[in-house]
């Protein structure tokens, strides 16, 4: 009885009250129901979704006005070269009124509707869509918490025969009346605005302008970058002594400081036009969208990553740098030009990696990205060498050669390794192997930003630096900055969306818990 009374009472206790809990929580899942479906004309289709919900239950409009509260209900497909979404999503007239307790206007759908997004297809070989459907539901009492679901569907590919053909034809035969409910004046007006970004998304303009500025602004940064590394910023002031005692005039040495600078720029758009020119289309696709391709990328930067970090040199041969040496004993601006080419061998030990990454990144997106990247690099890179070359004096204004160049170097280094995850990431999505889900992902982001800002702190020390001393303001402010995204990665763990890195780590629903760690749903 004593036994009884101590250890089997309390249990049947506890198992009682966990059945009662559970009888008592909702699943969103309970309250609302869902089904997908394309429905494809060509190159053109429509993803429609048919959604219902219980009597009394309720989901947010998926265009809601900007500064609402709600959270919108959502159909979002995952990014893919294999098509390209246009527009936002579709509806039916939300049903409206405004809640005088929060002094909101409210927007909703219930019962049975239907939501649409069209799409682009982009491939001429069947695939897979995979997506998100992301939605909140109410009664009038509570809400449940924010929940959403992957779907796919196949699609079949597509060959398009007239780039030219009427749009608005197209869109009307896709988006029938069978696969969109009746709309109103309002319905009208959205799905009007729809097609206007319509016609302008299938010219790809803005598409190709942001690709364009993005890899011109990435690859001048990195060219900045380049000239703060051990073997760059030393030759600065060696090239401005040459020039100063070549020159017989300021005339002359502005007009040689002005070609050096042109060669620089010439050596480094004609290793992207190698790029552009030997890469044919079929293997930017498999760069971009194959396993094996991301895989070795990965590899790749992690060696460059490495070496940056001091464990080894890349570096070219050693004949190569010898030859170009003796070429610009010639003088004239055949000497200029290959002093400038013995500036891109020497140098490669540190600007190589940045390189290789620059062409990999643009090589992804293909056309002349990698001739207009290695453009932005150079133009970054020999600007300041013209510049000084061809006013020495302010030479005095550069700070002297010291240990901070290789804070730099190794810094660029954990930057190389956290972008090497980023394709590493690319072949997991392609495979759906599941090995570099979300969480994983910015696990590493934080281990590897957390060791960063240890190493700036001055707690680790790497092969190249030199004795311990006093921390630089730089080198603190550094270190503050690094510990600060730290932090701001770390509630990605538990489903923040992390929009200024939205483009890196996995979409939201490819996770091990889309809700954050610890959830239920």
């Amino acid at each position: 009885m004593r036994l009884f009374k101590r250890y089997i009472l309390p249990l049947l206790a506890f198992f009682l009250l966990l059945t009662n809990v559970n009888a008592q929580l909702e699943f969103p899942e309970d309250k609302v129901s869902w089904k997908f479906s394309i429905e494809q004309d060509g190159c053109d289709a429509v993803i429609v979704g048919k959604i219902t919900c219980v009597e009394h239950w309720h989901v947010y409009a998926a265009n809601l006005p900007s500064g609402s509260f709600l959270i919108p209900t959502e159909i979002e497909p995952d990014k893919s070269p294999n098509y390209k979404v246009i527009g936002k999503v579709i509806e039916p007239k939300p049903e409206f009124y405004h809640d005088e307790a929060a002094d909101e206007d409210i927007y909703q759908h219930s019962h049975t509707f239907k939501l649409t997004r069209k799409i682009k297809i982009l491939s001429e070989k069947d695939f897979v869509l995979k997506g998100r459907f992301s939605f909140q539901t109410c009664d009038e009492s509570h809400c449940l918490p924010p929940y959403d679901v992957d779907f796919s569907l196949k699609v079949k590919g597509c060959v398009e025969e007239n780039i030219e053909e009427n749009l608005e034809d197209t869109f009307s035969k896709t988006v029938s009346s069978d696969s969109l409910p009746s709309l109103d004046t309002n319905d009208v007006e959205i799905e009007d605005a729809i097609f206007k970004s319509t016609k302008k998304d299938n010219k790809n303009d803005d598409k190709d302008k942001k690709s364009l500025w993005m890899i011109f602004f990435l690859a001048f940064g990195s060219g900045l970058a380049a000239l703060l590394t051990p073997c760059v910023f030393p030759m600065i002031p060696m090239t401005v002594s040459f020039f100063t005692k070549q020159s017989k005039s300021k005339a002359q040495g502005i007009r040689n400081a002005i070609f050096y600078g042109i060669s620089i720029i010439i050596i480094y758009v004609l290793l992207g036009g190698v790029v552009t020119g030997f890469v044919p289309p079929d293997v930017i696709n498999e760069i971009s969208t194959g396993a094996g391709m991301n895989i070795f990328f990965f590899l790749l930067l992690v060696v460059f990553a490495v070496s940056f970090m001091g464990a080894f040199e890349i570096t070219l041969p050693s004949s190569w740098v010898n030859k170009a040496d003796k070429a610009s004993d010639r003088g004239g601006f055949i000497g200029i030009f290959f002093m400038a080419l013995v500036l891109a061998l020497v140098s490669f030990s540190c600007t190589g990696p940045i390189v290789g990454t620059l062409l990999v990144e643009s090589a992804t997106i293909g056309g002349l990205l990698p001739i207009w990247g290695m453009f932005g690099f150079s133009l970054a890179l020999a600007l300041p060498f013209a510049l000084f070359a061809a006013f020495p004096g302010w030479m005095n204004s550069l700070p002297k050669s010291g240990g901070w160049l290789t804070t730099v170097k190794v810094f660029l280094g954990f930057l190389e390794l956290a972008l090497a995850f980023k394709f590493l990431s690319n072949a997991d999505l392609v495979m759906q192997a599941h090995w570099l889900e979300r969480e994983i992902f910015l696990s590493i982001w934080i281990g590897v930003f957390g060791v960063l800002a240890i190493y700036l702190f001055g707690f680790i020390r790497l092969p190249h630096d030199g004795p311990a001393g006093n921390l630089s303001v730089g080198r603190v402010l550094l270190g503050i900055t690094t510990v600060i995204f730290v932090i701001y990665l770390i509630p990605g763990l538990w489903g923040a969306p992390l929009k200024l890195i939205s483009g890196f780590p996995p979409p939201m629903s490819y996770s091990e818990s889309p809700h954050g760690v610890g959830s239920s749903g």
